[in-house]
């Protein structure tokens, strides 16, 4: 079996140590290494993975060492034109999605990551009642698209819908914070938008368990771990077009897949707040998808063919 090293930044992003897991449980020895670490563990071997832009970057010296060099394309940064041309170095990237893979010009093959949860969040019963809730999970950033939520919350409001956007994993002082509360409080609309900073992840999961709908309404994000999270414990997600996760979720309905204007995501909202109906038909479909897209076994499957892909060329 072909000898792997697998180089981060520091530690693998914590969507991928199930890939790690696989490569292991499929029978190859995988070296993990930080790039801290590197220089004294630097040895020839059959494949080099390299996760994030600065281990690529350090990839393109390595790679006369290694048989084949993989490497894992999942930040922003590659909306860059500089970070997509050294994508193109590599002799296999893995894509986090089928939107990042559209943005790399080279073989290229998706690799979706995984919670490490997610076994344990799939096992979880469903509630019957959820409340009127929409929720996020992430940091509060401009790109995650937060500053929209005002405006849809605006017109929820204005429809008679009635809901709640939650926002978790902000902090007070942060500008996306301010912002957001500014704008709520100026729309008259802060009945309609709560904002919760960080909590553990054990809490967060009970919360979004009483949430009925995820929202993500990001202007681009390669794959969010947060939005399959959601999936898993049965909410409906709403994404936008830019979201990565959006390869899964048009697998439910591809009417829950928007473009990053308040008006359009708020049509999506106001059609599942609106009918339990629909709420209920998607939550089971949305932890199926989930299940069937991110098993163990399926992810076994996908990082072989991305391997044997690698040592064919």
């Amino acid at each position: 079996m072909a000898e792997i090293t697998y180089l981060s930044l520091e530690t693998p992003h914590v969507g991928h140590l199930v890939w790690i897991r696989a490569l292991r449980a499929l029978g190859y020895k995988v070296n993990v290494i930080g790039v801290r670490g590197l220089s004294r563990t630097i040895k020839s071997g059959a494949v080099l993975i390299t996760e994030g832009v600065r281990p690529t970057l350090l990839g393109a010296v390595l790679r006369p060492l290694y048989r084949c060099w993989v490497a894992v394309a999942m930040s922003p940064a590659i909306l860059s034109p500089a970070v997509r041309a050294l994508y193109r170095l590599p002799d296999v990237v893995a894509s986090v999605s089928s939107l990042v893979r559209e943005l790399v010009n080279s073989a290229s093959v998706v690799l979706y990551p995984a919670p490490p949860e997610l076994e344990a969040l799939l096992k979880l019963t469903d509630h019957d009642m959820k409340n009127p809730w929409v929720c996020y999970s992430g940091v509060f950033i401009p790109i995650k698209g937060l500053h929209m939520v005002p405006y849809i919350a605006l017109r929820l409001k204005n429809e008679g819908v009635r809901a709640r956007i939650v926002l978790i994993g902000g902090l007070q002082d942060e500008p996306m914070w301010r912002l957001v509360a500014s704008k709520a409080r100026r729309l008259g609309v802060e009945d309609y938008v709560t904002l919760v900073e960080r909590v553990p992840r054990a809490f967060l999961f009970r919360l979004l368990r009483k949430c009925a709908v995820y929202l993500q309404p990001a202007l681009f994000d390669a794959f969010p771990l947060s939005v399959v999270e959601a999936m898993a414990l049965g909410l409906v997600p709403v994404v936008t077009k830019y979201v990565g996760s959006g390869d899964l979720v048009e697998l439910i309905d591809k009417s829950l897949v928007r473009r990053p204007q308040p008006d359009d995501i708020a049509e999506a909202l106001m059609r599942l707040m609106t009918d339990e109906r629909i709420l209920r038909e998607y939550s089971r479909p949305s932890k199926d998808v989930v299940k069937n897209a991110l098993s163990f076994e399926a992810v076994k499957s996908r990082i072989s063919a991305l391997v044997e892909m690698c040592m064919r060329r």
